[in-house]
């Protein structure tokens, strides 16, 4: 199954008024909470690190961490979305090069089975996403890849569940950061300036951001800084408001 499976996306994410991304962080998880205000901007209403553990259902455990989050702004609702971010270190990813002509059915088994020998696991033990790269030959395609173990897809859910809410998407870390840097406004040197709290995005960035990533010299540029950006406290901020990122970007 693809990665579409586990990520549920949220047809109506443009529209929402608050998002919520929870980022893995050195001592725990990182909730942040997103909303627009008066101008263009969204910016950070709720930051609170939760230091229990996934699988605790009691009151020391993340789920109840983020009910009392959520409700003490008065905006978690029942069936509330919860953007979560997975460590790099449990996701496999990697690129396959395939002809062109085959179908889409059998790029996702392709892609399926290359996944599930990286994972060793079965293939249907394996959640998993994809996205197609044509080459400039016009006879191959590259197809990147991301998977991880249902198992760690179902501890999330049980968890999020548990609070009240559902879980919208899981993502790998990098991935989302890479979002918040390319919607943060100001650009990365913002996160050495400024506070979390203090953080404001415009998602119409994120167009400009695609642009300049065309340039490699630019690209390598980007990469670099934000992988220094991570290796710093506020890493897991990048990553939890590009995870809430994703209910507008």
């Amino acid at each position: 199954m693809q990665l579409g499976s586990w990520i549920q996306r949220w047809i109506g994410q443009r529209s929402a008024a608050h998002a919520w991304g929870l980022s893995p962080g050195q001592a725990g998880w990182l909730l942040v909470g997103l909303g627009r205000d008066a101008s263009r901007f969204l910016g950070v209403h709720r930051l609170q690190y939760l230091t229990g553990e996934l699988d605790d259902p009691g009151p020391e455990g993340v789920s109840q961490g983020l009910r009392q989050c959520g409700m003490s702004r008065g905006v978690w609702r029942s069936g509330h979305l919860v953007h979560v971010g997975m460590a790099m270190d449990q996701v496999a990813s990697g690129a396959l090069v395939i002809p062109v002509g085959l179908a889409p059915s059998e790029r996702e088994a392709e892609v399926q089975l290359e996944a599930a020998r990286m994972l060793n696991l079965e293939p249907e033990h394996i959640s998993f996403d994809w996205h197609a790269s044509p080459l400039s030959d016009g006879v191959l395609v590259q197809l990147h890849w991301v998977a991880c173990p249902n198992k760690a897809i179902d501890e999330l859910k049980r968890c999020v569940r548990r609070s009240g809410a559902q879980l919208a998407s899981v993502e790998p870390v990098m991935h989302a950061a890479r979002r918040a840097a390319a919607c943060l406004s100001g650009g990365l040197s913002t996160v050495l300036t400024r506070p979390v709290q203090d953080w404001q995005f415009d998602p119409a960035l994120a167009a400009d951001h695609a642009e300049a990533a065309a340039d490699i010299a630019l690209a390598s540029v980007f990469d670099h800084a934000l992988d220094e950006a991570m290796q710093t406290p506020v890493g897991p901020g990048l990553v939890a408001t590009g995870l809430a990122l994703k209910a507008w970007a």
